[in-house]
């Protein structure tokens, strides 16, 4: 299976937020993700666990959660 199609769904629910991923850091036990937001502001998303160890909800729930903490500052 190619990557591009492994995290197709993933890039989904980032769309549907209205995200543009830039990068993707692969760690041993987690991944982390630069995204760029609507009004053109970069975050940094720690997941907590590689995407591929998360269900769909779950990715949806750490980018809604890692946003809304951006928003705060």
């Amino acid at each position: 299976m190619a990557v591009g199609r492994k995290f197709a769904k993933y890039r989904l629910v980032l769309e549907k937020l209205k995200l543009r991923q830039l990068d993707v850091y692969r760690y041993k036990d987690h991944d982390e993700l630069r995204l760029q937001t609507p009004d053109k502001r970069i975050i940094i998303v720690k997941l907590p666990r590689k995407r591929e160890e998360m269900s769909i909800e779950e990715f949806e729930e750490a980018i809604r959660k890692a946003l809304s903490q951006a928003k705060g500052r």
